[in-house]
């Protein structure tokens, strides 16, 4: 209790200084008084009455200063004094502080802004309940489009039978499109059909009304929703009266029945969650039965204490028991296989390339900013030594220095921080739309309390590292430095050693980041040249969806009705001025299909062993190839004659063929779709006859390798989705209001979407790579630019601190040329030993980025080359501008001073 109240009186004491110090001078001036009258009683002089007086207290000062040892904080008071003088000491260099607040705020703020997207998409723990128990299953297998099959309805049954250790759970989750109808129109919304279950075991809670249970499962229960917190809040305003409103989906009533709260959701982005009553296809015998059917994306919990490697190894048995017992739905060459991933991998694995290696460029920005801001401390303590010789000297000690020094660095760290967090404030929106493309965490993305405390730790770690960089004098060793001089001290060999290194790593770093930007940039150019198979110039594209796929499987006659509407589009569109043609069909050009079955050919079985050939299933009318710019390599184009009724007919495209019919003419052969899964679908299996052959369009992707397709005629096909393909003579972007138009009038309630030129799908394609590059570019021109700043004030320095010595050369007869030359050279070995570095160590990242590259070699020559000529020169002006100073010097005046 005793120590309590002292403690309290000592924090007391900070907020009373002043008044307590009055109070004390006052008590001690009264005590001197009072002993002085007693000495003048007993007969002193006043003047040696007041001198005995002082000296039988000790002195004034002295007891002042005991006193208020016994009270306040003295060392909070030491420190607010560390800071004062540092703010003092900051203020008579504003152009020293100035540049390392810069430096340390460029090289924070970058780390600061990517650790911000790394902890939201890869660190930070999901939002669901024990969401590290949260596994995703998926089935995948060889060939285009086989990197995610889904499962089927009968298979998620056996593996809700079979593997003990997800008894936690399995859900079942089913993407799908629906168009909701607005006041404002029309809008496709992507969402997801889910069991009842999906909640429970994703661990997810509503924050307005419920979520399904499995009371919501089976036919003959309501149709429900439940809005994302995203949807909720962006197309609702966050209105809090959206529970029990109904919402028409695909033009049936859907009742809101509750909010959930924000989570990400995998594989896309979803707006609502309902049961799956909204769909009839997902009750039907095809769904429920079909093994082949596979449509559900599956999510499973953990049993409590099973572990992931458990549950790995029992999906793996009951998948080869499915394998064994239903050989009929896996081909044997198409390797079908099973992988169980914890949920919050899953969730970033498309991102997580590419966040690392920006993790790792805004790092090494880092470590060119600390190195840059060690060499200018490094040359400003030189000149300090002596002051700071002296104050030892003068009873402040080695430790007061050394906290004197990190006080002054912990300040320009900090202020360094403050600028970053500025910095990085405004750069998190543009990674946030970038990872936006890669993973559904993107909306996680903050700068919350950890990402501040990295930025602090990063911060104290630079301060402890500036001030400890300087050596300051031995207990004992003072005299003989002050008496040795400064200049000396200014002379240490290990100072020159230590900053020479730092210049060498700022170049060899900045080699480094300079080299992926170099690579990067060059994959972005590649993409950008990349062949897309169709004349894009002056084509608009525009997806107008008018049946959905439940008119497709239970209302066939809506066909008809479709594809009239679809004919008068063409027909008014094509009307418009300047149009050269119009094409109908789905999907649109440079878009990928959703749609993609076997395939075989009459006459021409798999070898054993050997994949079934898969294909996406595209429609086109007679105009589409001639109005997409798509070649016609052999036979002929779709006609009118191509109707229903009328022989069937394909067009493929040349990947088809060479797989197909290797070496032989296409044109005239049968092909057909075939697999049990047609079974499901309004796909015909019967024979078509091969009547032209195209060449490949990129739609999977400019980086990606062309997919088989099958083309069938729109007019022989049911309309399974459907768009305008507009060939302008010109500007064909003006056109997109126009015909917009006319659809809107001739199809009021059909959503339409994606009303983009062809060069603008392309340019969206290649935005991603372009991201990446201009990023990383930016670090690099940010290192370069450091590192320059660093080669120059490392040799200005070394001049400056040599003046003497060249004005001697010079006077015995060293030319400016020469003196200039020196300099260089001195320069040049700094930077061919880090260019050396830094090319060695850049062909050891280039290898980690692989996975980043398209058309380039990770040791790309000429990338490396390239890199190595444009940092020597910039190098070279670096060090151009102290040799030149050093040229200039007066040898006669550097003499006589």
């Amino acid at each position: 209790m005793r120590h309590l109240r002292a403690a309290l009186a000592r924090v007391a004491g900070v907020f009373t200084k002043h008044r307590a110090d009055d109070d004390l001078r006052e008590e001690l001036l009264a005590h001197l008084e009072m002993e002085t009258a007693e000495n003048i009683r007993r007969g002193m002089h006043p003047d040696e009455a007041r001198r005995q007086a002082l000296l039988a207290s000790g002195g004034l000062t002295q007891a002042a200063e005991a006193v208020r040892d016994q009270r306040g904080l003295p060392w909070l008071e030491s420190i607010a004094a560390d800071l004062r003088y540092a703010v003092r000491a900051l203020r008579k260099s504003p152009a020293f502080t100035a540049v390392v607040v810069l430096t340390l705020g460029l090289g924070i703020g970058a780390n600061t802004a990517i650790f911000s997207v790394v902890r939201g998409v890869l660190l930070k723990p999901l939002p669901h309940q024990d969401g590290d128990r949260l596994l995703y299953l998926r089935q995948s297998m060889d060939g285009p489009g086989g990197a995610n099959l889904s499962f089927s309805v009968p298979e998620v049954r056996d593996l809700r039978e079979g593997a003990p250790s997800l008894r936690g759970g399995i859900a079942e989750y089913s993407p799908w499109t629906l168009t909701l109808q607005g006041r404002e129109g029309a809008e496709r919304i992507d969402v997801g059909l889910v069991t009842g279950n999906y909640f429970q075991v994703m661990g997810l809670s509503p924050v307005l009304g419920r979520v399904t249970e499995p009371r919501d499962d089976g036919p003959g229960v309501p149709p429900v929703a439940v809005l994302t917190h995203e949807s909720w809040t962006k197309r609702f305003g966050g209105d809090s009266s959206i529970v029990g409103r109904q919402l028409r989906l695909d033009g049936r009533p859907v009742t809101v029945i509750g909010v959930l709260e924000p989570a990400p959701f995998y594989p896309g982005r979803a707006e609502a969650l309902l049961n799956m009553v909204v769909s009839d296809h997902h009750l039907s015998a095809f769904m429920v039965e079909g093994r082949t059917h596979r449509m559900t994306e599956v999510v499973a919990r953990l049993a409590p204490g099973a572990g992931v490697e458990q549950a790995r190894g029992e999906v793996a048995a009951v998948y080869a028991r499915m394998k064994r017992e239903h050989a009929e739905a896996y081909d044997p060459g198409s390797n079908y296989r099973v992988a169980v991933i914890p949920f919050h991998e899953v969730l970033g694995e498309g991102a997580r390339l590419t966040l690392w290696l920006l993790m790792g460029a805004a790092a090494f920005v880092m470590v060119i900013s600390a190195a840059n801001v060690a060499n200018l401390t490094l040359m400003r303590g030189v000149r300090r030594e002596h002051e700071l010789v002296v104050r030892a000297a003068l009873g402040s000690g080695v430790a007061r220095l050394r906290r004197l020094l990190l006080a002054e660095n912990l300040l320009l760290a900090l202020l360094g921080a403050a600028l970053g967090v500025a910095i990085a404030t405004g750069g998190v929106g543009l990674l946030t739309s970038l990872v936006a493309r890669y993973s559904p965490r993107a909306g996680e993305i903050r700068l919350d309390g950890v990402v501040l405390g990295f930025t602090l730790a990063l911060s104290v770690a630079v301060a402890l590292l500036l001030s400890f960089l300087a050596s300051l004098p031995k207990e004992g060793t003072f005299s003989s430095r002050i008496s040795a001089g400064a200049w000396r001290m200014s002379g240490s060999l290990r100072k020159q050693r230590l900053q020479r290194a730092l210049v060498v790593a700022q170049v060899a770093v900045s080699v480094v980041l300079l080299a992926g930007a170099g690579l990067l940039t060059r994959t972005m150019i590649r993409l950008s040249r990349v062949d897309t198979g169709l004349r894009t110039e002056e084509v608009l594209t525009m997806q107008v969806n008018l049946l959905t796929p439940e008119d497709l499987l239970f209302r066939p006659e809506s066909d008809a009705w479709a594809k009239e509407r679809y004919g008068r589009m063409r027909d008014e569109v094509a009307a418009l001025p300047g149009v050269v043609a119009v094409g109908v069909g789905s999907p649109m050009p440079l878009r990928s299909s959703s749609v993609g079955f076997e395939v075989k050919a009459e006459g021409r079985a798999p070898a054993p062993g050997e994949a079934m050939p898969r294909a996406d299933l595209r429609t086109a009318n007679p105009d589409f190839f001639r109005a997409a710019g798509i070649p016609l390599l052999k036979g002929r184009p779709f006609s009118t004659t191509d109707r229903p009724g009328s022989g069937r007919v394909v067009i493929i495209n040349r990947t088809l063929a060479d797989r197909l019919f290797p070496g032989e003419d296409p044109v005239g052969r049968r092909i057909a779709w075939t697999g049990d899964v047609l079974r499901f679908t309004p796909i015909s299996p019967e024979w078509r006859t091969v009547v032209g052959v195209v060449g490949n369009t990129q739609d999977g992707g400019l980086d990606a390798e062309p997919r088989p397709a099958v083309y069938t005629p729109f007019a022989q096909e049911l309309a399974m989705g459907g768009g305008l393909v507009i060939r302008a003579e010109s500007d064909a972007g003006g056109l997109a209001a126009a015909a917009t138009r006319i659809v809107r009038r001739i199809a009021p309630t059909a959503p339409i979407e994606n009303v983009m030129t062809i060069a603008q799908i392309k340019d969206q394609s290649v935005s991603p790579r372009r991201l990446n590059a201009v990023l990383v570019s930016s670090f690099g021109v940010l290192a370069v630019i450091i590192a320059a700043v660093g080669i120059a004030g490392v040799l200005a320095f070394s001049v400056s601190a040599r003046t003497h010595e060249i004005g001697i050369r010079m006077s015995l007869g060293a030319g400016p040329g020469r003196v200039q030359r020196m300099i260089l050279g001195e320069g040049g070995v700094l930077l061919a030993v880090g260019l050396v570095v830094g090319v060695t160590l850049a062909l050891f990242a280039a290898g980690v980025i692989r996975g980043l590259l398209f058309g380039v070699e990770p040791n790309d020559p000429a990338t490396f080359a390239g890199v190595a000529v444009l940092m020597a020169a910039i190098g070279v002006g670096a060090c151009w501008v102290p040799a030149r100073r050093a040229a200039r010097i007066d040898p006669a005046i550097t003499m006589r001073s």
